[in-house]
Order: structure tokens, then sequence, then C-alpha cells
């Protein structure tokens, strides 16, 4: 590698994670309809409601600690609102698929309904499609897991990290502390 290309590579890649935003939507705005092709895509609504629809006939509003996914493979066009009064917000994360080209889909997981599963415990919510040792409510075309937790304060959660594995932590309130 040059170095521009080692500077490329290193803010473009970190495993099969592509993107990790963390946006905030006003009331009564949003994205309007644009495509992505080849991707997985994961979104977790933090706070406020999510409106999304897209060119699968899919249209579906989740609300806080629930998650959905877009297998964007051979293409899909959707769009993300905000109807409500108040700011919404989501962390959406883009992951490479395993390969190009696959079939769209969609699928979501109501956290609402679900709060106890992540409280002071590591909720698994995102795992492979191939792989027969987990059972998630989403399942995506990639070796890839995700967790969640709202932790109260001073407890604890620990997570092995395999030899050969990449982790990624994303603190999204509050603070954390790692060793």
């Amino acid at each position: 590698f040059s170095f521009a290309e080692y500077n490329e590579w290193a803010n473009s890649n970190y495993g099969v994670l592509r993107v990790m935003n963390d946006d905030l939507v006003q009331p009564h705005t949003g994205f309007g309809a644009h495509g992505h092709s080849n991707m997985e895509i994961i979104t977790y609504i933090v706070h406020g409601s999510l409106t999304h629809k897209d060119s699968m006939g899919t249209k579906e509003s989740l609300d806080r600690g629930s998650i959905q996914f877009m297998t964007a493979g051979k293409g899909v066009r959707h769009t993300e609102f905000n109807h409500g009064d108040q700011p919404l917000r989501f962390i959406q994360t883009w992951i490479v698929l395993r390969s190009p080209g696959l079939k769209q889909n969609y699928g979501s997981f109501c956290g609402t309904n679900n709060a106890g599963g992540r409280k002071n415990q590591l909720q698994h919510l995102v795992s492979s499609v191939q792989d027969a040792s987990a059972s998630t409510p989403v399942e995506i075309e990639q070796d890839c897991d995700a967790y969640v937790t709202e932790l109260d304060l001073r407890k604890v959660v620990q997570l092995e990290i395999p030899k050969g594995r990449m982790a990624y932590l994303l603190c999204i309130e509050g603070g954390v502390s790692v060793n």
C-alpha cells in the first residue's frame, strides 16, 4: 500500500462494516426516496418513531429499541421519515453482503415490548443466516453479530471476542468503561 491507498482503506473499511451513522431527524422531516444495493442496512431506533417505506412494498413504523434490516442486494429504494412531533434518533449500520446481487429482503423486531431482554444484559439482535448456533430476531447475509444493552449505573456485561474476530463498540447514551 502507498500511504494514500492505506489512508483510503483505513477510512472506508473495518472488516465488513462500511457505515455507522448516528442520525437525528427533526419532527415531520426525513429522507426521501433513495437507493441502495449490495449492502445489509441495519437500523436501531434510539428514540422517536421511524417510518420506513420501500420498493419491496414494505411500510412500517418502529419505536425505541426496535431494529430493522434491509438486504439491498440487487437494489432497493426506500424512504425514512419522522412523522411524529418529537425528534427521532437512530443508528444506521451498513454491512457488506456475503456476495453481491442477492435477493432483496426486509425484516424487523419490535423492541418496545422486549425492553427486558436488553436491561442489564446483552441482547443478541443480529447474526448470520448461516449461523445455526444463533437464534436472533434479525439474520443477515454476512458473518456479523450485533448486541444491545441498557445498563443501570455500575452494572457490568461481558462479551468474549474470539481470536481473529473484530469488534466495534458504540455507546449511544451515557458513558462506558472498557477493559
